[in-house]
């Protein structure tokens, strides 16, 4: 049985088989709710306070949970369309915004065109592969967050990823829960760098007000 709005207490059924044990008590009844066993409570304003720290513990959480989420517009770069297709409707599912090219020239071009907050790059494609579009792409934009897929993992390593300055590596085929995790996490460190930016700049002018 649920114990949603109730609280915990000791209850004593010595006189019944269940013996004694942990059972719950509404805030209203004083009755504990325990497979059948039924004793009044005489505690109703120490329930109350219990009550009412686990109202409040609960609100917090709920919060927390309901603390606005970040979008970002993330290009997806890959040869394959149905790739394409299967990363496009992860992000949109997560409300980000999309635009998508089948190789690394087209990338380039969109991304000319276009401010992306973050790159999604197979590393096998024709005209450019994943890694000579990292480094181009880095050497635009340093702070770009890029991704980059693989099902060669024999010839391309995540040290080669991470070398071009790939910020996560995640090798074909990959489960949709497992993709959304690591953009999550790289984009979430990467706020956590901006954030980190942003006060040392703050420091600075205000160390050069007081010069």
């Amino acid at each position: 049985m649920s114990n949603v709005g109730t609280c915990p207490f000791f209850r004593d059924s010595a006189n019944l088989s269940m013996g004694r044990g942990l059972g719950y008590c509404d805030l209203e009844g004083g009755q504990t709710i325990c497979e059948g066993d039924f004793q009044c409570c005489n505690r109703l304003d120490v329930l109350r306070k219990q009550l009412l720290e686990q109202q409040k513990e609960i609100q917090k959480d709920e919060e927390d949970q309901e603390t606005v989420s970040i979008t970002y517009k993330v290009l997806v770069v890959d040869d394959e369309e149905s790739i394409r297709r299967l990363i496009v409707a992860l992000l949109s599912r997560q409300g980000h915004e999309t635009i998508t090219a089948c190789n690394g020239v087209q990338a380039l071009n969109e991304i000319f065109h276009t401010k992306c907050d973050a790159v999604i790059a197979d590393i096998v494609m024709p005209e450019m592969d994943g890694i000579t579009l990292t480094k181009k792409l880095l050497g635009l934009y340093p702070d770009l967050p890029v991704m980059v897929i693989t099902g060669y993992t024999e010839d391309y390593s995540l040290e080669s990823a991470i070398r071009a300055g790939a910020r996560d590596f995640i090798k074909k085929p990959f489960s949709g829960g497992e993709f959304i995790v690591r953009f999550n996490k790289m984009m979430g460190d990467h706020e956590m760098i901006l954030q980190m930016q942003g006060r040392l700049t703050e420091m600075f002018m205000r160390s050069q007000k007081t010069l």
